[in-house]
């Protein structure tokens, strides 16, 4: 199995993470479990339609909408082509207009004209480089319709360079993900708590006690993952602001179906290398099977 990261157009840098790829080949059925880092994405499923969980209608093009649980993509025995668009936390409303009251999102569920001509241009299109014109192009031209005067975007931007610094050099090594609590961060937006809440739910898809979970679920994966032979896993749990390792346990097999032990036992493979520095940023990780 291949991943690609791919970088977006710079000036969309602020608001899209990067373009990524997976190039398979399914030995079998089987699911990739996506993992919940925080941020929406959008998926163009180019080999074949794929299930999503436990549904049995199967999808081409989605918009996903951040949860809190990982997201399973079923795929039969065959080859196996993915693009995916990670946005920045926050930053899918500026170019999809809907309440995401419905999960996932397909072009034809939102009655997105463009959104729909860009989904069949992309399946349609014999290229990578094709794929990510296009998609720069989509992008570029939503974002010079944003109204400028969006200040919940420049609130929840403050927030996020608050909790995670940009550059890992940077990053507040000795922070941790239960440093902060909802009422810190309101602050940081000059907001009172109930109107940051609100406001944070809309635009990040989870409120700010559940993104800062998953924060701190982020931050143990990464510790796990460089440390596994070195420690405990109570000290592991402690480390990362659980109260202990069966606390810690649990909320790993709510978020991504495994408990720490059974990711050290297993050896299943992530996606993406981790950074040397834990800055906050979570990354998009990839739970693989049966893949070659």
């Amino acid at each position: 199995m291949e991943f690609t990261i791919i970088p977006c157009h710079e000036t969309l840098n602020p608001f899209i993470k990067n373009y990524w790829m997976i190039t398979a080949h399914c030995t079998a059925r089987s699911t990739q479990q996506l993992l919940a880092n925080g941020n929406d994405s959008l998926h163009f499923y180019l080999s074949q339609a794929v299930c999503l969980n436990d549904s049995d209608q199967r999808y081409r093009t989605v918009l996903h909408h951040q949860v809190i649980k990982s997201v399973g993509v079923i795929s039969e025995k065959g080859p196996l082509l993915i693009l995916g668009v990670e946005f920045q936390p926050f930053c899918s409303h500026m170019f999809f207009h809907t309440d995401f009251k419905e999960q996932p999102l397909t072009p034809e569920a939102m009655k997105d004209a463009e959104f729909i001509l860009l989904s069949q241009s992309i399946h349609q299109a014999q290229s990578t480089e094709e794929r990510v014109d296009l998609l720069d192009r989509f992008f570029m031209k939503r974002l010079a319709e944003c109204p400028a005067d969006d200040i919940n975007i420049e609130r929840l931007s403050n927030v996020f360079n608050e909790m995670m610094p940009e550059s890992s050099c940077n990053a507040r090594t000795t922070s941790h993900p239960f440093d902060f609590t909802t009422a810190n961060l309101a602050s940081t937006a000059c907001l009172s708590q109930k109107q940051f809440t609100r406001i944070f739910t809309k635009y990040v898809g989870m409120n700010p006690k559940a993104y800062l979970r998953l924060l701190r679920f982020d931050r143990a994966l990464h510790k796990l993952q460089q440390l596994a032979s070195e420690m405990s896993l109570n000290d592991l749990a402690w480390r990362c602001g659980y109260y202990d390792s069966s606390h810690m346990s649990a909320d790993f097999r709510e978020i991504c179906g495994f408990k720490p032990s059974e990711l050290i036992k297993s050896q299943n493979g992530l996606t993406e290398a981790f950074q040397p520095v834990f800055s906050g940023r979570m990354r998009k990780k990839i739970m693989i099977s049966n893949l070659i």
